[in-house]
């Protein structure tokens, strides 16, 4: 037997054995999932479990096909200030909340809604519980360190605010398949985690966070936002002019400002959208812009006492000889007659004589010249003008039709009575 055919059969013993022991080794696929149905047991109560899961590499443009506007986009804070991002389905996503808050995950109905904080807070326990609990089972020291070490951050508005948090070069993606309480809700997750070049500095780095409890806190996705520079326009002032004088600017001409100062300046964004007004100024030379804050009371009503403080209300004294009301109930309307005590006794002498009315001679009399000028009646129409309006006699009935009286009884057949 020769040398290479030696080397052949070592070989092949050599990857029969890697392969068996593959087979039992724990992969970050098994890792995920059993641990994806033991989180969901244990802190949601309810069935979940992977049905399907694929890993691959992507560079960044890969990366970004993944980034879904309609599933909840949300920062991963690494190791070693380190940046992934995680993609959770819509219907994940509405299952967990469902879970969460009635126990009882139903079936998704109508379009996808815009995600909110609120989505995020109630899904970061199933992602911080997966990162936690799976780096420790697994036995691949490039996928124990590709997992370790990292927890959730904050939501992303949109796809292109996570984009800017994504600044490796290439990233190892985890899309799993996801279902739920037996087949109710079916969507995916997909964790967004950086190829990690030096294992061991991570793994390291990942076991001295555990141990101090204490890290060096990463930038979060809010300090990255922030920290994009936005570019704003103050308006000074207003100009009316006549159109035939707008037409005929040119380069070069001036402008007639006011010179009293630019008191209604405006902070606009760069779509004209104002954001604020103040008063256009200088400070030591510098030119400055003193802003005007709403008063707080426009916009955050005050309605009980404890509020007026902030009002800026004078002080009103209370008038002499009134009593000061305490409590803040209202004090109930007395609607009893007022009591009037120490009233003069009334003596005979100081009875109330009759009542002072006015003397009936006082009334016109009926010799009043002006009662007796009445108009004359001779201005009445005379009757014999008015219409003929009563029939004529003639058209009366006969009284031959009349009964016979001789038919009637005798009054002597009438029976007496009293």
């Amino acid at each position: 037997m020769g040398s290479s055919e030696t080397q052949t059969i070592l070989r092949r013993k050599a990857s029969v054995g890697l392969q068996e022991h593959q087979a039992r080794a724990m992969t970050a696929a098994k890792a995920l999932r059993l641990t994806v149905a033991k989180i969901a047991d244990e802190i949601f109560d309810m069935s979940m479990s992977v049905i399907g899961i694929v890993s691959e590499k992507r560079d960044l443009d890969g990366c970004l096909e993944l980034l879904d506007e309609q599933s909840l986009l949300a920062a991963l804070d690494g190791p070693n200030r380190t940046r992934g991002g995680v993609v959770i389905g819509a219907d994940i996503v509405g299952g967990l909340i469902q879970q969460q808050t009635m126990s009882l995950v139903s079936a998704p109905l109508g379009d996808p809604r815009k995600m909110t904080s609120t989505d995020a807070a109630m899904c970061a326990p199933l992602v911080d519980a997966l990162f936690e609990r799976v780096p420790p089972q697994l036995e691949v020291k490039e996928e124990q360190a590709m997992m370790s070490g990292f927890a959730f951050g904050a939501r992303a508005d949109e796809a292109r605010i996570l984009s800017m948090w994504l600044e490796a070069p290439e990233f190892h993606v985890i899309r799993m398949t996801l279902d739920m309480a037996g087949g109710v809700r079916q969507g995916q997750m997909v964790f967004i985690l950086p190829v990690v070049e030096d294992f061991d500095a991570m793994s390291s780095d990942a076991g001295a966070q555990d141990a101090d409890g204490d890290p060096e806190q990463a930038p979060s996705l809010s300090d990255a936002v922030l920290s994009v520079p936005a570019e704003l326009r103050v308006d000074v002032c207003k100009l009316t002019m006549p159109l035939m004088d707008l037409e005929a600017l040119k380069v070069g001409h001036v402008l007639q400002l006011p010179q009293n100062g630019f008191p209604e300046a405006n902070i606009t964004t760069l779509t004209g959208r104002v954001i604020g007004s103040g008063t256009v100024g200088q400070v030591e030379g510098t030119r400055a812009m003193r802003l005007k804050q709403e008063p707080i009371y426009a916009s955050q009503p005050r309605r009980r006492t404890a509020d007026r403080a902030g009002l800026d209300l004078p002080e009103i004294e209370a008038l002499p000889g009134t009593k000061q009301r305490s409590g803040d109930a209202p004090a109930a309307l007395d609607t009893s007659p007022p009591v009037i005590e120490s009233l003069p006794a009334l003596t005979p002498d100081a009875a109330p004589t009759a009542l002072e009315l006015p003397d009936l001679n006082d009334l016109p009399s009926a010799e009043d010249p002006a009662l007796t000028e009445l108009p004359d009646l001779n201005d009445l129409p005379d009757l014999a003008t008015l219409p003929d309006v009563l029939p004529e006699v003639d058209a009366l009935p006969e009284l031959d039709d009349l009964p016979d009286l001789a038919s009637l009884p005798d009054l002597a057949d009438l029976t007496k009575t009293g």
